[in-house]
């Protein structure tokens, strides 16, 4: 009888396998970090290129008019209120929506929502979280001041003019008081705008657009928070008092400085200061520069370029980029 030999098929014991699972679970452990890193470059890019867009459009406005379009404009009578955003439409090719909206009422009028509502891509920087909840329709009245209670989506806005810098925020930076209470930027308040001949800064010295991401929703470091600032209509919820939409004529900021746990510097109307803390940015995106970028925020200067900024960056000369005739000498930033 012819002798059968049996060969043996090995295959992996247990351990074995452990040691590939193990393998292979470090291999994709090195390799996320190295994949969000570069999602999160591509969106920075993206926030860049939406930022020189909108620079872009602000020169095309002040080569048509002469001057820069203000923060905004809000005249009572006879009405008349629009703000920064609404006023370039016509220069990121959204003629249609801008002839439709109505400047001779509330920007949040619901007249004005087929407009205010459209969320529009130049106006929002893609490293933000895409969830933002909706405000309760009593924070809709607080708002509106009663007028509505219903609760409008009105298109987000991750960018804000740079109005002023406030007298606490100069203190806070070791530089002389100025005795008002802000020193105003080249976006102002309006009515009027500012001419390139008024800010004899520099252009390539002086703040026009910068990061004020995640609103509505109150942040404060890189985690939702409640609002902090007591007697501020958004007080306790989580979301901040301005700057709800594009068309909101309140989207723009004027820099006071906050501590840690996103409360802000205060300077009353004669100029004096209630200073809290140290933070410059990323600390509240309550009506300050703030940004989901590591490291820093991304800002449009009034020569059109586009810069970054570091939130490690002195204090004195974030104060000296955002004054339009303060004089400072800014030097390296």
């Amino acid at each position: 009888m012819e002798k059968i030999s049996e060969r043996r098929v090995r295959g992996f014991t247990l351990i074995e396998l452990l040691v590939v699972i193990a393998i292979i679970a470090i291999l994709v452990a090195l390799l996320l970090p190295a994949v969000q890193q570069a999602r999160e470059a591509a969106r920075r890019t993206q926030c860049k290129n939406n930022l020189k867009q909108l620079g872009l459009a602000l020169h095309n406005y002040e080569s048509t008019y002469g001057m820069f379009p203000p923060s905004r404009i809000n005249i009572r009578n006879p009405r008349f209120q629009i703000s920064w955003n609404t006023m370039i439409l016509p220069y990121i090719e959204q003629d249609n929506a801008y002839r439709q909206y109505n400047t001779n009422v509330n920007w949040f009028a619901p007249v004005n929502d087929p407009v205010t509502t459209i969320q529009l891509p130049a106006f929002v920087c893609p490293s933000t979280p895409g969830s933002r909840p909706l405000p309760s329709s009593a924070l809709y009245a607080d708002i509106t001041s009663n007028t509505r209670t219903d609760q409008p989506l009105w298109g987000y806005n991750d960018y804000g003019s740079i109005n002023a810098v406030r007298n606490a925020f100069i203190i806070m930076a070791g530089l002389p008081s100025i005795g008002t209470r802000d020193a105003m930027g080249a976006m102002g308040r309006g009515p009027g705008g500012s001419k390139i001949r008024d800010i004899t800064d520099g252009t390539s010295n002086t703040l026009l657009l910068g990061e004020g991401a995640g609103r509505p929703r109150q942040y404060i470091g890189r985690q939702p928070g409640l609002n902090p600032r007591s007697g501020n209509i958004a007080f306790g919820t989580q979301f901040v008092a301005d700057g709800w939409g594009w068309a909101d004529i309140n989207n723009g900021f004027s820099i006071d400085g906050s501590n840690t746990a996103g409360l802000q510097n205060n300077t009353s109307s004669n100029g004096t200061p209630t200073i809290v803390g140290q933070c410059i940015m990323n600390c509240t995106n309550d009506s300050e520069f703030y940004s989901f970028h590591t490291g820093g925020i991304q800002t449009v200067l009034a020569d059109g370029s586009v810069r970054f900024l570091s939130e490690n960056m002195s204090a004195a000369v974030l104060a000296g980029l955002i004054t339009l005739q303060g004089g400072e000498i800014v030097g390296d930033f």
